[in-house]
């Protein structure tokens, strides 16, 4: 009987010491408990270690090192030579929820700190007690094409456009309804947003040349309306703002009587 156990204790041990290994750092996203986050999209990583967020060209991960890389030319010798810094992370541990990472050279020092930063598996983010009583969601033009948009919705499914510029081919007053799923993604989303962590939130960084967002959102049994104004999301909102973006493509609307 006791063999039994340690064999299957064993074959346990085994498993999730192979899983653990199997993770790998760039195929999930990660996040951490102040909306800090680290994640990777063709070649390039995008990272959030101390509230400013920022992007570098390339990365590589070898054995348990993440190597983010900045690729450039210099004036100094009329940009003929292409240039690249390294910053340098350790991976102290990694499994399908947490990652633990930090800084182990210079460059990335003054990038990160001297703190290990502990990253979630953002998947893993989920609040069921998240329930809406009105979105209210604004974004604005940019130097390109942005859709200028204001966008009411009701936990029915009822909603509401005012298209401005670049919203073709809506312009004015429109009102349409969700569909059951339509209402599904858009309740997931924001149960999957982390947006009891966004009270009081601000952004870091000044950015220039991006449409800006805002959300109003009121709760059901809470009198507190959560207000978030930002040009630069962090990664728990990007994917609740890309379907305000694309929600008005994707229902019947008509034009409300003037």
């Amino acid at each position: 009987m006791m063999k039994r156990v340690l064999l299957l204790l064993l074959t346990t041990l085994s498993f999730y010491t192979s899983f653990a290994q199997n993770v790998r750092l760039d195929s999930e996203r990660w996040i951490t408990k102040s909306l800090g986050h680290l994640y990777f999209s063709d070649k390039k990583v995008y990272y959030n270690f101390v509230g400013f967020a920022g992007i570098k060209d390339h990365y590589t991960i070898v054995d348990d090192t993440l190597i983010m890389t900045d690729i450039y030319h210099s004036s100094a010798d009329n940009f003929k030579k292409e240039r690249r810094d390294n910053f340098k992370f350790l991976i102290r541990h990694i499994d399908q929820n947490r990652a633990y990472i930090k800084a182990i050279e210079t460059n990335a020092i003054k990038l990160a700190g001297n703190s290990t930063y502990e990253f979630f598996n953002f998947k893993n983010s989920y609040d069921k007690n998240i329930k809406f009583a009105k979105v209210y969601f604004l974004s604005s033009t940019c130097f390109g094409d942005c859709p200028q948009l204001a966008i009411e919705i009701w936990p029915n499914g009822d909603y509401h456009l005012k298209a401005g510029e670049h919203a073709e081919p809506y312009k004015g007053d429109y009102t349409g309804k969700l569909s059951q799923g339509q209402l599904d993604t858009l309740n997931y989303w924001l149960k999957h947003s982390e947006l009891k962590k966004m009270i009081n939130w601000e952004q870091g960084n000044q950015v220039t040349d991006a449409p800006n967002y805002y959300f109003a959102i009121d709760f059901v049994n809470n009198k507190k309306k959560l207000s978030i104004t930002t040009n630069e999301p962090p990664l728990n909102i990007i994917d609740l703002i890309n379907f305000m973006l694309s929600s008005y493509k994707k229902i019947n609307l008509v034009p409300v009587a003037q």
